[in-house]
């Protein structure tokens, strides 16, 4: 079967599911998924708390959603859903500075500093001890990329036209 595994963050005690986000949970799989667990790692880690340029994520302006209606003359940003500024907000840079791994299934504590106990911090995850952050993730990437993630469990990303 393989070993799976998880993107987490070792100093809040929060993970990201990639089956979420449209990838597989082994290693491969999460490197060729799209847009998956690397991007979830950009917008987690940019240490970015306000946008300084063009090319920085939306969080008080809407330049990049699915939802904006640009006015006729094209100029100025459209409307936001009421959410996405309190969710971008809390999401984008959430882990820029903490100490993250990718941790698998098959674990040992050796794998990591004795602190952190690497061969249950999967499991943990599993059984609600650590925080799934992966819905607020899947909101800024949905935003920002102009699409959805569909479906129950193993979502598809569908990107819109």
């Amino acid at each position: 079967m393989g070993q799976y595994w998880r993107p987490v963050n070792l100093d809040r005690r929060e993970y990201v599911e990639p089956f979420k986000l449209g990838a597989g949970t082994k290693l491969w799989e999460q490197l060729a998924g799209y847009p998956g667990t690397g991007t979830a790692l950009v917008v987690l880690t940019a240490a970015m708390p306000e946008p300084r340029g063009s090319g920085d994520f939306d969080i008080n302006r809407n330049w990049h959603g699915s939802e904006r209606k640009f006015p006729e003359h094209g100029v100025c940003p459209g409307p936001m859903p009421k959410d996405y500024p309190a969710i971008a907000k809390r999401t984008i840079g959430r882990w820029a500075g903490d100490r993250i791994a990718i941790i698998g299934d098959y674990a040992e504590d050796g794998d990591l500093p004795s602190e952190f106990h690497a061969n249950s911090i999967y499991e943990d995850c599993d059984n609600g001890k650590w925080k799934d952050v992966t819905d607020d993730v899947a909101a800024v990437i949905e935003h920002e990329l102009k699409g959805r993630f569909v479906g129950d469990n193993w979502r598809e990303f569908i990107q819109e036209k």
